[in-house]
């Protein structure tokens, strides 16, 4: 009969937790530099006119629509589970955009810096992956993961339309 000590393999387990968890993160390391390139791609691509829609799982589990003219976001709908839409109002618009996925990954990296960071002990171990568009650059998937703490965060555009002027007024 086999006997496993508990206590030593504890730390060996959530090792190999952690490297599976990294692994099915995908994407790139998210660093200032990384952020950095990626968002030169995304102003190089010179888009100020598009639709984003993206869903957030972990502390919240949400999916929203961000309607962006001349580089400002200029409405936010919400989406239901059942699938239905409805107008949201934010304080501030701007994290609903392209521009907010590039400030909140910013800003989970100005986490690892803080004494607890993600409210978790100084020195505890986070990753934190994203994907940028091959041809815009901006971030199509964001994953952060911390250990020992109960929920990673996770951001998926689901969709991304660029509009034209043609676009805007064929709506009309």
């Amino acid at each position: 009969m086999l006997h496993v000590d508990a206590t030593r393999s504890r730390p060996v387990f959530a090792g190999v937790l952690l490297l599976l968890v990294a692994g099915c993160a995908g994407g790139e390391n998210a660093t200032l530099s990384s952020l950095k390139a990626a968002k030169t791609r995304w102003e190089a691509a010179n888009i100020h006119d598009y639709e984003l829609e993206w869903a957030s799982s972990g502390p919240t589990n949400a999916r929203y629509i961000a309607t962006v003219r001349e580089g400002k976001v200029s409405a936010v709908e919400g989406i239901a589970p059942d699938g239905r839409h409805y107008t949201v109002k934010p304080a501030d618009p701007r994290y609903y955009g392209v521009e907010g996925l590039f400030l909140v990954i910013a800003d989970e990296l100005a986490q690892l810096d803080l004494n607890t960071p993600f409210g978790r002990p100084k020195g505890s171990r986070a990753v934190l992956k994203f994907t940028p568009d091959p041809k815009y650059g901006f971030p199509r998937r964001y994953r952060r993961d911390v250990v020992g703490a109960p929920v990673a965060l996770g951001i998926d555009v689901i969709r991304f339309e660029p509009k034209t002027t043609a676009d805007d007024s064929n709506a009309r």
